[in-house]
């Protein structure tokens, strides 16, 4: 269930709540806000103005502009150290303001602007859940020129596209393939299907700023139980009839058997590495970036390795 409430701004220019279709009592002329206030139109709603002194009030602190380094942490917080996604329908994470920010249009001359000519309106929405309910606070913003809320660096927002993607989890084939078993000294072929090594793209927006991204295969990092092996291909499939002759392009031979391991068996796995770049379009403090390799979901396997015996005839 969702709940929307609205409250006065506090400490700001102006205070302002945005309401919802019933007319409070004290409304007069038809409008659906109290004696002393203006409505103006805005999402969801009205903006209930209410006429005050600015004087020299504060403004509240935006977030740094900055370009994520490689390894930098790429999400939004809030002050309580929750993640939370960097752009929702209700606009742009402001940390300064702890909310989700979106311009407000309203005219030159309309009281909302409290006679500023200059500077601009913001719809602020902050939400909490609760015992199978949320409810949003909403309030408006007057900022200053220059003070718009700023969007996340480029590489926030490529980072909440990734974490939409569906990077492939390995779908492992090995030949033998379990539960046949191999031997010590004897290659493996390893591959995944050529349908996951595909390059995979998501843009995502925040206001002016267009991001686009690009997850393209580098690399599969097998563990075989008793070490790794890094391949940079999807891998040949081996197929029944092939020859001894036949090569592979991802294999490994394992040194000793498995009868020591759990059930007898290494458990292997294997990661598909993808290299993560992206760009940026609009309003951007970044043309272009990378957020490195980026690991997909693990696929899990499993591989029997026994000893050749050696027999003696005389």
């Amino acid at each position: 269930m969702l709940t929307r409430w609205y409250s006065p701004v506090v400490g700001l220019v102006f205070a302002a709540a945005v309401i919802a279709a019933p007319q409070p009592a004290g409304a007069d002329n038809g409008s659906p806000c109290p004696v002393g206030t203006t409505a103006v139109a805005a999402s969801g709603g009205a903006i209930c103005v209410t006429a005050s002194d600015p004087g020299s009030p504060g403004v509240p602190a935006h977030p740094p502009v900055t370009s994520d380094p490689p390894g930098a942490p790429v999400v939004c917080m809030k002050s309580d150290g929750t993640q939370v996604p960097c752009v929702t329908s209700d606009g742009t994470w402001w940390p300064g303001s702890q909310c989700y920010a979106k311009p407000i249009d309203a005219p030159p001359g309309d009281p909302a602007w409290q006679g500023h000519s200059d500077g601009s309106l913001w719809q602020c929405t902050s939400c909490e859940i609760g015992a199978g309910t949320t409810t949003c606070h909403t309030t408006a913003l007057w900022m200053p020129p220059g003070g718009a809320p700023t969007p996340p660096a480029p590489g926030r927002l490529a980072a909440d596209a990734v974490r939409r993607m569906s990077l492939a989890k390995a779908d492992i084939r090995t030949a033998p393939a379990a539960p046949d078993h191999t031997y010590i000294g004897v290659e493996n072929w390893l591959w995944v299907p050529v349908s996951q090594w595909a390059t995979l793209s998501r843009r995502v927006t925040a206001g002016a700023t267009t991001v686009t991204v690009i997850a393209a295969p580098s690399q599969v990092v097998w563990d075989m139980g008793s070490s790794s092996e890094t391949c940079y291909s999807a891998g040949s499939p081996w197929l029944r009839g092939m020859t001894d002759a036949a090569t592979t392009s991802c294999g490994y031979t394992y040194e000793h058997a498995s009868e020591s391991q759990p059930d007898g068996v290494y458990g292997i796995t294997a990661t598909i590495r993808y290299q993560v770049d992206w760009t940026c379009r609009g309003t951007c403090t970044t043309a272009a970036g990378s957020l490195g390799l980026v690991d997909a979901p693990a696929g899990v396997g499993t591989m029997r390795v026994f000893q050749r015996q050696t027999v003696v005839i005389r």
